[in-house]
């Protein structure tokens, strides 16, 4: 074994050849030592060590130098500078001159001008300017404040990008992410999401498969069976895109929204939320359900507008209105329903079907709840049709009609002004047509049984008459006597556009 001790200051500079091209190590200590060890010349450096590659420059206390295979390992106090624009830190180094890979060990940084990379050990390939992580890293985004951590990662710093794998987690101050895949570019702040991912925020949790968000503009594109868990809704999508500054997200394909305390769900093909207004907008083949599996009430409409405030949740039904429900059906132009009170109000040429019903006036209100009918009021021009067979129909009119229902069926009704009633005795052998009372009083209240008229209790002095029906005679009918046929939406709406 043969050893050269150097005193002064070393500067040497070593050149080999790597994939046809030259590589050059140039390296300076205060002090050296050169040994020979199993046929290996080392080089053993200490104090100011520095070597030079490229257009990198590496620092540490000591090193061995490897002449064999034109590599080095380092220690203590490792620095290497790239560029000027990319610094990594470390305890040891391992490099590998023809290949310019160098591997780090032991609390290594990794410092740029927009990020800061934690991890015990990291693969450094200079040609590619790319860093590896498999041993879990913690990025520090400084400008913005927030964290990325994962078990892989891959920093491709030609092209400014990030890419993280398995347990990944991103800190922000506003929401935190957890995926099994993010892309991440430090210049421009964006990040691509791929694979399941859940997304908490101070307001909600968002699940997807796929997307990006910008962290400069704070917009986001999510997509992949999309959903967003808030306090008081659960919001359903292929897709959503959402701008935080303006609090404005527009979703596409499948949208619902399941609001599990009303059992409230509204469907479409699109839709659009507010959060500052804390108002959703869903159109397109849209609908309304409402109820469990026993009693179900669905409104179709061209749209839907929820509103939730301080003092109530309000659902806005828009244009070619048809209800379809177990208990009840309807016909109108639209619905303003009052989640907090449980009224619903038909609006514009309403038209119901309850009980064998049909119920028209110029303004219709429902209280209602998990689609299930408890009353009903009719304001001006107030009537109550019954079909009792082919030819004759029980009429009922008044200034007002309130409807109170027992177990799905109208039991009572109160007609407050101008009230009028046509109804129809039967035989109770072959349930023909017998009689037809007539009868007029301003106020009177009807009670039902079976869905027939039962008893009735006059408020005030009635005028009326009794008088027989012959056979196949034909009914009497009152003013603005008129039977609605029951119309789909499809239908309805084919009709609105012409077709």
């Amino acid at each position: 074994m043969k050893a050269i001790f150097f005193s002064l200051l070393v500067s040497t500079t070593i050149t080999t050849k790597c994939f046809g091209q030259q590589t050059k190590i140039n390296f300076q200590s205060k002090q050296s030592q050169g040994l020979t060890v199993n046929k290996k010349r080392l080089l053993i450096l200490w104090e100011n060590v520095v070597f030079k590659n490229n257009k990198s420059t590496m620092y540490c206390d000591s090193a061995t130098y490897d002449r064999t295979n034109n590599s080095f390992v380092a220690y203590n106090n490792i620095k290497i500078i790239e560029n000027d624009s990319l610094e990594l830190f470390g305890d040891s180094l391992h490099y590998f001159g023809d290949e310019q890979k160098a591997l780090i060990y032991g609390n290594v940084r990794v410092i740029t001008q927009d990020i800061y990379i934690e991890t015990p050990s990291l693969t450094f390939l200079q040609k590619e300017k790319t860093a590896y992580y498999f041993q879990t890293g913690t990025i520090n985004q400084k400008s913005e404040g927030y964290t990325i951590n994962s078990q892989v990662g891959i920093f491709k710093t030609k092209i400014n990008t990030i890419f993280f794998k398995k347990n990944v987690k991103l800190n922000h101050p506003e929401y935190d992410i957890f995926s099994d895949t993010l892309i991440y570019n430090t210049k421009l702040q964006n990040t691509k999401i791929i694979g399941k991912t859940k997304i908490s925020t101070k307001n909600s949790i968002i699940n997807c498969e796929k997307g990006w968000f910008d962290n400069i503009s704070n917009k986001s594109s999510l997509k992949g069976n999309v959903n967003i868990k808030s306090d008081n809704h659960i919001l359903f999508a292929d897709s959503i895109y959402y701008d935080e500054k303006s609090g404005i997200s527009y979703a596409e394909g499948n949208v619902k929204i399941v609001e599990d305390s009303n059992n409230i769900i509204i469907e479409g093909n699109y839709g659009h939320h507010n959060e500052n207004s804390d108002s959703t907008r869903i159109w397109d083949n849209s609908s309304l359900t409402q109820g469990d599996s026993s009693e179900t009430l669905k409104i179709y409409a061209d749209q839907f507008i929820k509103v939730n405030d301080s003092l109530s949740d309000k659902i806005f039904c828009f244009n070619n209105v048809i209800i379809d429900g177990t208990q009840i059906q309807g016909d109108c132009d639209s619905i303003y329903y009052n989640e907090t009170d449980s009224i619903m109000k038909c609006i514009v040429q309403p038209i119901l079907w309850v009980d064998n019903n049909q119920i028209t006036g110029e303004n219709i209100e429902l209280k209602l709840h998990n689609g299930i009918i408890y009353k009903l009021y009719v304001k001006n021009n107030s009537m109550i049709i019954n079909q009792k067979d082919s030819i004759h129909y029980d009429q009922t009119k008044g200034d007002f009609i309130e409807g109170f229902f027992k177990e799905n069926k109208m039991w009572l009704m109160k007609i407050d002004g101008k009230g009028k009633v046509l109804y129809y005795s039967t035989d109770s052998k072959d349930s023909l047509v017998t009689e037809l009372n007539d009868i007029s009083c301003d106020n009177m209240d009807i009670y039902f049984k079976d869905k027939l008229v039962n008893k009735i209790n006059f408020k005030s002095k009635p005028i009326g008459k009794t008088e027989p029906v012959k056979f196949n005679e034909k009914g009497k009918i009152l003013d603005d006597f008129f039977i609605y046929p029951k119309r789909t939406y499809l239908e309805k709406l084919n009709e609105a556009n012409g077709d």
